[in-house]
């Protein structure tokens, strides 16, 4: 890393501190195991195909399991789901076995996880990744997408805290 890059470091981190994001758990379940992350660095590319961009710190634990099975779930979490947010990104210390034991799930046609009660769950494939400085980008292909009829308002993630929109 240049001196410039590492003076840019924090003020960048504070900058997207201030973008409110979605908040989301990404499920792979496969031959490589079950995992699960909270994540907000998800974006929608095109439609045609559906497709969608994750992008998760190289060190993640996540990156080796989610490569080799190829294949998740998006569930985008309800305001009323901060409990799943928190497990999955880790800030209860449960284990990553024990993250799933405290919440309902389902399965989608491709076997990936949907946990009950999110606002979408979108089903895909990797079909591209690369590196760009510390993190994975994975473009993700979707095949099957189910929305919550109810609409309750959204999780986000705002400033470093959990927000409810709405």
């Amino acid at each position: 890393m240049t001196q410039h890059t590492d003076t840019l470091k924090q003020p960048f981190r504070d900058a997207m501190a201030s973008c409110a994001a979605g908040v989301h758990v990404i499920t792979t379940d496969g031959k490589a195991g079950r995992y699960g992350i909270t994540m907000t660095a998800v974006t929608p590319i095109t439609d045609e195909p559906p497709t969608v961009m994750l992008c998760i710190n190289r060190n993640t634990a996540i990156i080796p399991i989610i490569t080799a099975n190829n294949s998740l779930c998006i569930n985008t979490l309800a305001a009323g789901q901060q409990d799943v947010a928190e497990h999955f990104a880790g800030i209860t210390r449960l284990s990553p076995e024990e993250r799933f034991a405290y919440h309902i799930w389902h399965r989608g046609e491709n076997g990936q996880l949907e946990v009950e009660g999110a606002l979408a769950h979108l089903h895909g494939s990797i079909t591209g990744h690369h590196e760009i400085g510390t993190h994975f980008v994975f473009y993700v292909t979707l095949d099957e997408i189910k929305i919550l009829p109810q609409q309750p308002p959204a999780l986000l993630y705002f400033r470093r805290n959990f927000k409810a929109l709405g």
